[in-house]
């Protein structure tokens, strides 16, 4: 597949209500250290991205400008915060005005756990896949193991927060990997699933 550069897009513009805590969700600290500063430094390491772009919204206001007192090399684009599906078709928008040859991993944060040898790999099977789009799957008995709950399951597996898509807004082809690892499951979206990140901080930061 040609393409022109692959960007990282890490979603950082949605409201988080079933977090419940009085901070925004990508500020929310676990070990004291903000989930979006995890997703930031395994993005950063990337051996195949090119540019990083968070996307926030006006309900993320101290969100950004946290990142703004970061000095580091990202780009910040605004969104609605509408709705997740909405900011999508945004952003699918703004990149294919620049090239509709763009690749785009999207990322939210709230996964804090997801190594740069895991964002590498998915990048590498899109490459090599031959389709428009990727999405990621993990077995629901990941999430029955750790005592987690997941709010969509299709034959088995439940969809994680990172998938490819080529710059373009329509739908697309779209391909299917299924990653049996426990970092694609802990997304941060209430306090239990926070309680277990912590129990399991150790095995993937120390």
């Amino acid at each position: 597949m040609w393409f022109s550069m692959i960007y990282a897009i890490l979603m950082a513009g949605g409201m988080g209500t079933r977090l419940e805590v009085p901070c925004e969700k990508p500020l929310f600290k676990l070990c004291n250290k903000p989930l979006i500063k995890y997703v930031l430094d395994n993005l950063k390491p990337s051996k195949l991205i090119d540019e990083i772009v968070i996307a926030v919204s006006h309900h993320t206001p101290e969100t950004t400008e946290y990142l703004q007192s970061l000095d580091e090399d990202f780009q910040i684009l605004d969104t609605s915060g509408d709705s997740y599906l909405t900011d999508l078709s945004f952003i699918l928008d703004y990149f294919e005005k620049k090239s509709d040859n763009d690749i785009l991993l999207f990322i939210n944060a709230d996964l804090p756990f997801i190594s740069t040898e895991t964002i590498d790999y998915v990048l590498q099977y899109y490459l090599e896949c031959g389709k428009d789009a990727l999405s990621t799957l993990v077995p629901v008995e990941i999430f029955k193991d750790l005592g987690l709950n997941y709010s969509y399951e299709f034959n088995g597996y439940v969809p994680s927060g990172l998938n490819v898509l080529r710059s373009i807004n329509i739908v697309q082809d779209e391909a299917q990997l299924i990653i049996p690892k426990r970092e694609l499951a802990l997304n941060i979206n209430t306090l239990l699933d926070s309680k277990v990140a912590e129990k399991l901080y150790q095995e993937y930061y120390i």
